[in-house]
């Protein structure tokens, strides 16, 4: 079988958590299919659009080169007609017999049409919000839960691109004065008042969203089949309007091949000092902060904190790593680590106890939960979303009050206080899903779809 799989960054570029699982089932695929990997790359100095050819080890990749250097409207943040039709033209080559979108943004919504016109089968996997939420995260700019977003809420949210002529400058020193007197996170009574205020052509910004919705769900229509790692992501979608019965939940695999076998855990008491990590990227919606305020003002005699990682841009926020360096400073049971490898993660694991996931957003399915289990690490996690399907409480980890820094404080207080309690909950701590039964799982879907679509709907490589 022929498989295209497509997203907005891959390796080396960029290494977060859906770009490692697609080049870990990329890998795998390869075992038993032909096997490429489109996806989207940002290098100003190249010619917008250049498409251009490499390996990725032993993957085949298409790379096209968009910068966003010719933005001018909203609609270019979701739409490009010159990336679909470079799309098309690599599909007409490879005429893969199915297509696997894992993500759009920074590709076009019309790159599934462009599939769909050569009749080849669609699946797309939902690693996040991005489709319903053009932040992608579900979060206001104050950090505040979208919980039921309307195209109103987008609105306020994306007021910094919209084409809002007069009330989008007004809008925007709002924005920026609350942002100075608050640092980095907006008071919630300050962001309330602001986004309750109307603003010159706020009808015309209100038709760009939904010009958005409207081409976002007819993309969405074009796809055969969806996979959401989890139930709620499942769940928000149909709420959005993809139909439930095309939304397949399939847990993400995870490679562990190179993995050594997980260690015995090391005997502790109440006298010995917790040790806990946090492994991912440092921005906002991650609630590293949180944990940070948790942990700074505990005793250095319970509890030691490695923070492993980096920080990347995110709208709305400047200089997050600086705050969260100067919440760690003058405590010296914090550690705040340097970028790590996919390969280091093993060893980092295997020196900690315990693992946490303080996520603000509603997280999917992150792989950090995945890469702690197989550690045999328990996991401390905000009890919402999609991680309230691998964290049961009380059984292989503990879950807290969402954002709530005196919350996960408890949660760490109890672990490095209450005999037996880690020891419990690494008992709990389950097996995860193989790259290779994820992939089996995935290989039967195309299968099906490649023989549910009639010739008269393929089109013919002699064309």
């Amino acid at each position: 079988m022929k498989i295209l799989l497509a997203l907005h960054a891959f390796p080396p570029f960029s290494r977060a958590g859906s770009e490692n699982y697609v080049e870990a089932l990329a890998c795998e695929l390869l075992r038993r299919h032909e096997v490429t990997v489109f996806h989207r790359v940002s290098q100003p100095e190249r010619p917008e659009y250049e498409t251009s050819e490499a390996r990725h080890g032993a993957i085949p990749v298409v790379r096209i080169n968009r910068s966003f250097s010719d933005m001018t409207q909203f609609r270019d943040s979701y739409r490009s007609d010159m990336v679909a039709k470079r799309f098309a033209a690599v599909l007409d080559r490879l005429r893969p017999d199915v297509v696997h979108f894992h993500h759009l943004t920074c590709l076009s919504t019309t790159c599934v049409d462009a599939a769909r016109q050569l009749g080849i089968p669609v699946v797309c996997t939902l690693h996040d919000y991005w489709l319903l939420c053009p932040r992608g995260q579900l979060l206001r700019r104050d950090l505040s839960l979208c919980e039921r977003h309307t195209d109103s809420d987008c609105v306020r949210c994306m007021a910094y691109q919209l084409n809002i002529h007069g009330g989008h400058q007004r809008t925007r020193k709002l924005f920026d004065a609350a942002a100075r007197l608050a640092h980095w996170r907006l008071p919630a009574d300050i962001y309330r008042r602001i986004a309750s205020r109307p603003f010159a052509r706020e009808d015309d910004a209100l038709g760009e969203i939904r010009e958005r919705t409207r081409e976002v769900l007819e993309a969405c229509s074009q796809v055969d089949r969806f996979v959401s790692p989890s139930q709620f992501l499942r769940e928000r979608y149909a709420e959005f309007g993809v139909p439930a019965a095309r939304i397949e939940v399939l847990r993400n695999g995870f490679d562990a091949t190179k993995w050594p076998a997980p260690r015995a855990a090391r005997p502790r008491d109440t006298l010995t000092p917790l040790r806990v990590i946090y492994l991912g990227t440092w921005i906002p919606s991650k609630g590293v902060h949180v944990l940070l305020e948790a942990v700074r003002s505990m005793d250095p005699r319970e509890i030691q904190l490695e923070v492993h990682g980096h920080a990347v841009p995110f709208e709305g926020v400047e200089d997050y790593e600086g705050q969260l360096q100067r919440l760690a400073a003058g405590a010296p049971h914090i550690r705040m680590g340097e970028r790590y490898a996919p390969d280091d993660v093993p060893a980092l694991l295997a020196a900690a106890d315990v693992a946490v996931v303080p996520s603000i957003w509603y997280e999917n399915a992150p792989l950090t939960i995945q890469e702690a289990f197989r550690a045999g690490l328990p996991v401390v996690a905000s009890g919402h979303g999609g991680l309230l399907e691998f964290v049961a409480h009380e059984r292989n980890g503990l879950t807290f009050r969402p954002g709530s820094s005196a919350a996960l404080r408890a949660a760490l207080e109890r672990l490095a206080r209450e005999p037996g309690l880690l020891d419990r909950l690494r008992a709990g701590v389950p097996a995860v899903v193989t790259m290779h039964e994820h992939a089996l799982e995935l290989e039967r879907l195309y299968a099906e779809l490649c023989a549910g679509m009639s010739t008269h709907e393929r089109v013919s490589t002699s064309a």
